[in-house]
């Protein structure tokens, strides 16, 4: 980026991108990338806010970048015969604050989404809002 360049242009760059007919997928490439990785689809829904259409948000996701790397006669799309790695979600998957994952399957084995964090967000949870209430 360059000093004259639009602030907010990393945001920009995927629907430029798309409307000039720019292969391109979206990635988390840097510091904590593992940490960064479970923000991809936020990322996308950051993308659409600026300009990129939703359907294509997805597939910066799922079709596009396993087309880059060669892989989409196996992943990038549900179809048979390719791998069942998905997830599912109670509210829309690109938006953090409807996000709710419900399942998840890597090679279409169901994996469990419980975790220790899990377990002590709902203790807490369920310990502040006794306090709100004012038990």
């Amino acid at each position: 980026m360059y000093a004259e360049d639009d602030i907010d242009l990393p945001f920009k760059l995927p629907s430029m991108l798309h409307k000039a007919g720019v292969q391109f997928a979206l990635q988390n490439e840097g510091d904590m990338e593992r940490m960064g990785s479970r923000n991809l689809p936020f990322y996308a829904g950051t993308a659409v806010a600026y300009g990129l259409p939703y359907e294509e948000a997805v597939r910066s996701l799922t079709q596009a970048p396993a087309k880059i790397l060669g892989i989409d006669n196996r992943c990038g799309t549900l179809e048979t015969g390719k791998d069942a790695t998905l997830f599912i979600s109670a509210g829309d998957a690109l938006d953090m604050r409807t996000n709710a994952l419900t399942h998840a399957f890597i090679q279409g084995r169901s994996i469990v989404l419980r975790s220790k964090q899990t377990d002590l967000y709902e203790k807490y949870k369920q310990k502040y809002d006794t306090q709100k209430g004012g038990k």
